[in-house]
């Protein structure tokens, strides 16, 4: 994860190897999320609505590994991905507006490169976001539409930034 070309490109490296540098050895009994994987799929086939539900982790990362976990417990790469859209908005009460694309819903959207049906791990292959009707080159965040606007620097990249800095108020890193 911390050699990730995109993440690396969004998160100050600092925070990034605190957060996903792990030991590679634990216990077996530690490794379970094939056996709840495994269970969301036995669960999902019987009727019971099941969905993703990844906690911020490694910003955005955590749902790509929700919904391949959900293909690698047996689930089929389009069962997964209805457990990751539409079944939340419908666990939500937001089905009516969310969670599939259909006339009249609103339409935040991802656009891949390559087809999550054939591969799961094709969900990573995002080339634009769509939010609020505005559309965003996935590789740089640069607005390209419906005004194409360059995303501002992050604050780790802005002098300083990576070594603590003050606080800043703007792109320009004028303190607060």
């Amino acid at each position: 994860v911390w050699a990730d070309p995109r993440l690396s490109q969004f998160v100050p490296r600092r925070q990034l190897d605190a957060r996903a540098r792990r030991r590679e050895k634990a216990p077996d009994e530690e490794y379970n999320w094939l056996n709840e994987a495994k269970l969301a799929s036995r669960l999902n086939l019987a009727g019971v609505s099941v969905q993703t539900g990844a906690h911020g982790q490694r910003e955005g990362l955590g749902e790509h590994w929700e919904l391949w976990m959900m293909q690698a417990g047996g689930m089929s790469n389009l069962q997964a991905l209805r457990v990751a859209t539409l079944n939340g908005a419908r666990a939500l009460g937001m089905d009516k507006d969310l969670g599939s694309l259909e006339p009249g819903k609103l339409a935040d959207l991802l656009v891949l490169d390559a087809d999550p049906l054939t591969d799961i791990k094709n969900s990573r292959t995002i080339r634009y976001t769509v939010a609020n009707g505005r559309v965003f080159d996935a590789q740089t965040m640069d607005q390209i539409a419906p005004v194409a606007k360059k995303r501002p620097p992050l604050f780790f990249a802005l002098p300083g930034g990576e070594s603590g800095g003050g606080h800043t108020n703007d792109a320009t890193g004028h303190e607060d």
